[in-house]
Protein backbone atom coordinates (compact mmCIF):
# COMPACT_ATOMS: atom_id res chain seq x y z
CA UNK A 1 0.00 0.00 0.00
CA UNK A 2 2.76 2.53 0.92
CA UNK A 3 4.24 1.81 -2.91
CA UNK A 4 0.89 3.27 -3.65
CA UNK A 5 0.28 6.14 -1.99
CA UNK A 6 4.08 7.21 -3.26
CA UNK A 7 2.53 7.01 -6.85
CA UNK A 8 -0.49 9.13 -5.76
CA UNK A 9 0.76 12.07 -3.96
CA UNK A 10 3.92 13.85 -3.83
CA UNK A 11 6.48 13.92 -1.26
CA UNK A 12 5.48 16.05 1.77
CA UNK A 13 1.99 14.72 1.12
CA UNK A 14 2.46 10.72 0.83
CA UNK A 15 3.03 9.18 4.06
CA UNK A 16 6.19 7.57 5.06
CA UNK A 17 6.15 3.79 5.89
CA UNK A 18 5.85 4.08 9.66
CA UNK A 19 2.90 7.10 9.17
CA UNK A 20 0.90 4.74 6.54
CA UNK A 21 1.24 1.54 8.97
CA UNK A 22 0.45 3.89 12.16
CA UNK A 23 -2.52 4.77 10.91
CA UNK A 24 -3.75 1.57 9.61
CA UNK A 25 -3.06 0.05 12.71
CA UNK A 26 -4.60 3.04 14.78
CA UNK A 27 -7.41 1.65 17.09
CA UNK A 28 -11.03 2.10 15.22
CA UNK A 29 -9.61 2.29 11.72
CA UNK A 30 -10.08 0.04 8.78
CA UNK A 31 -8.71 -0.47 5.51
CA UNK A 32 -10.47 -1.40 2.64
CA UNK A 33 -8.45 -2.23 -0.70
CA UNK A 34 -9.13 -2.79 -4.06
CA UNK A 35 -8.38 -4.80 -6.93
CA UNK A 36 -9.07 -4.44 -10.24
CA UNK A 37 -7.84 -3.74 -14.07
CA UNK A 38 -8.08 -7.50 -14.51
CA UNK A 39 -5.90 -8.35 -12.05
CA UNK A 40 -5.70 -9.98 -8.60
CA UNK A 41 -2.78 -6.57 -7.44
CA UNK A 42 -4.37 -3.66 -5.97
CA UNK A 43 -5.30 -0.72 -7.56
CA UNK A 44 -6.08 1.12 -4.72
CA UNK A 45 -7.14 1.24 -0.81
CA UNK A 46 -8.82 3.46 1.77
CA UNK A 47 -8.04 4.34 5.49
CA UNK A 48 -10.31 5.66 7.84
CA UNK A 49 -11.28 5.41 11.11
CA UNK A 50 -14.37 5.55 13.24
CA UNK A 51 -13.92 7.82 17.00
CA UNK A 52 -15.45 7.31 19.89
CA UNK A 53 -17.15 11.05 19.86
CA UNK A 54 -19.50 10.04 17.17
CA UNK A 55 -17.76 11.12 13.45
CA UNK A 56 -15.05 9.32 11.21
CA UNK A 57 -12.17 10.10 9.38
CA UNK A 58 -10.61 9.29 5.95
CA UNK A 59 -7.37 8.89 6.32
CA UNK A 60 -6.34 8.58 2.96
CA UNK A 61 -8.03 7.27 -0.04
CA UNK A 62 -5.27 5.89 -3.05
CA UNK A 63 -6.26 5.15 -6.34
CA UNK A 64 -3.13 4.27 -8.55
CA UNK A 65 -3.31 6.91 -11.71
CA UNK A 66 -4.82 4.13 -14.25
CA UNK A 67 -7.53 3.33 -12.38
CA UNK A 68 -8.97 6.52 -11.53
CA UNK A 69 -12.07 7.76 -13.46
CA UNK A 70 -13.23 3.62 -13.36
CA UNK A 71 -15.64 4.28 -10.12
CA UNK A 72 -12.60 2.53 -8.04
CA UNK A 73 -12.33 5.83 -5.32
CA UNK A 74 -16.18 5.74 -5.40
CA UNK A 75 -16.82 2.40 -4.50
CA UNK A 76 -13.82 2.92 -1.53
CA UNK A 77 -15.34 6.00 -0.50
CA UNK A 78 -19.33 4.55 -0.14
CA UNK A 79 -17.66 1.85 1.30
CA UNK A 80 -16.05 3.27 4.25
CA UNK A 81 -18.94 5.74 4.65
CA UNK A 82 -21.12 2.63 4.93
CA UNK A 83 -18.71 0.86 7.42
CA UNK A 84 -18.74 4.20 9.64
CA UNK A 85 -22.42 4.42 9.56
CA UNK A 86 -22.83 1.06 11.10
CA UNK A 87 -19.88 2.39 13.14
CA UNK A 88 -22.95 4.81 14.53
CA UNK A 89 -20.84 7.58 13.02
CA UNK A 90 -23.23 10.65 11.91
CA UNK A 91 -20.49 12.93 10.10
CA UNK A 92 -17.15 12.24 8.33
CA UNK A 93 -14.00 14.47 7.95
CA UNK A 94 -11.42 14.51 6.12
CA UNK A 95 -8.58 16.87 4.58
CA UNK A 96 -6.94 17.31 1.05
CA UNK A 97 -4.83 19.74 -0.04
CA UNK A 98 -6.03 23.22 -1.23
CA UNK A 99 -4.66 22.53 -4.64
CA UNK A 100 -5.78 19.36 -5.65
CA UNK A 101 -8.45 19.93 -7.97
CA UNK A 102 -9.09 16.57 -9.06
CA UNK A 103 -10.16 15.64 -5.41
CA UNK A 104 -12.31 18.63 -4.64
CA UNK A 105 -13.95 17.74 -7.68
CA UNK A 106 -14.71 14.02 -6.57
CA UNK A 107 -15.55 14.97 -2.98
CA UNK A 108 -18.00 17.34 -3.74
CA UNK A 109 -19.57 15.19 -6.08
CA UNK A 110 -19.76 13.05 -3.15
CA UNK A 111 -21.21 15.97 -0.77
CA UNK A 112 -18.56 16.97 0.95
CA UNK A 113 -18.22 20.38 1.90
CA UNK A 114 -15.52 23.03 3.23
CA UNK A 115 -15.25 23.45 6.99
CA UNK A 116 -11.92 25.00 7.33
CA UNK A 117 -8.66 25.60 6.20
CA UNK A 118 -5.62 24.22 8.40
CA UNK A 119 -2.57 25.73 7.34
CA UNK A 120 0.37 24.24 6.68
CA UNK A 121 -0.90 21.04 7.05
CA UNK A 122 1.28 19.02 4.96
CA UNK A 123 5.02 18.44 5.26
CA UNK A 124 5.93 20.50 2.21
CA UNK A 125 4.15 23.74 3.89
CA UNK A 126 0.42 23.20 2.20
CA UNK A 127 -2.23 23.90 3.27
CA UNK A 128 -5.25 21.50 3.44
CA UNK A 129 -8.86 21.77 3.19
CA UNK A 130 -11.01 20.33 5.95
CA UNK A 131 -14.05 18.84 4.67
CA UNK A 132 -17.20 17.57 5.98
CA UNK A 133 -20.28 15.29 4.78
CA UNK A 134 -23.27 14.30 7.17
CA UNK A 135 -23.27 10.79 7.20
CA UNK A 136 -27.70 9.91 6.93
CA UNK A 137 -28.49 6.58 7.41
CA UNK A 138 -30.07 4.73 4.25
CA UNK A 139 -27.81 7.37 2.10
Amino acid sequence: MWKIDQKCFVQGISYSKIELETYIERKGSFTVIAEGLGKAAPVGFIVSEATKHGTGHIITIDVLPEARRSGVGSKLLDTAEERLRKAKCVAVFLETAVDNKPALAFYKRHNYFLVKTHPRYYGNGLDAFVLKKELVRGE
